[in-house]
């Protein structure tokens, strides 16, 4: 019960940046994909939200002289939401950015909060499904061994 916990730990911090690598995992391990949700899209969406109401205080951190909030990947990703749009960046956030940053770039730019959670909800959970059924489908867990590379470092 104790490695069921961690792996679900490890899933869900993983999914909390890259969504794509937590379903992976869970794909890896055997997961059922109830519990690839729970651990996967359950605790990227709080990531959202966390980066939601994170985003109000961001205000702060720019107003301070030494603070560089011009990265050059955080630009392009500016640069290109103001290009292509909302939905486009929504999709592309889960693999591109992380979830947390998204939401605070939305938040900043004035996005309305109902439309931002419904697409990233959706993004969320077809980048997951995609990853999990991608290692299903090509049996990935056989190939990889990860189960057997667990038990030998007593997970």
């Amino acid at each position: 019960m104790d490695s069921y916990l961690l792996l679900g730990l490890a899933m869900a911090l993983l999914s909390i940046w890259k969504t794509y690598s937590g379903p992976a995992l869970a794909g890896f391990v055997g997961f059922s994909y109830p519990e690839m949700l729970l651990f996967n899209v359950l605790p990227a969406l709080m990531a959202g939200c966390f980066g939601w109401f994170i985003g109000r205080y961001s205000f702060y951190l720019y107003a301070r002289k030494n603070f560089h909030p011009h990265r050059p990947k955080l630009r392009r990703f500016v640069a290109a939401w103001k290009r292509y749009g909302n939905k486009t960046m929504a999709t592309l956030a889960p693999v591109l950015v992380g979830i947390p940053l998204y939401t605070l770039v939305a938040r900043r730019l004035r996005q309305d909060r109902v439309t931002t959670f419904i697409l990233l909800s959706s993004s969320i959970l077809c980048w997951s499904g995609l990853s999990y059924s991608l290692v299903n489908a090509l049996d990935l867990s056989t190939h990889f061994n990860l189960q057997g590379l667990l038990t030998q470092i007593g997970l």
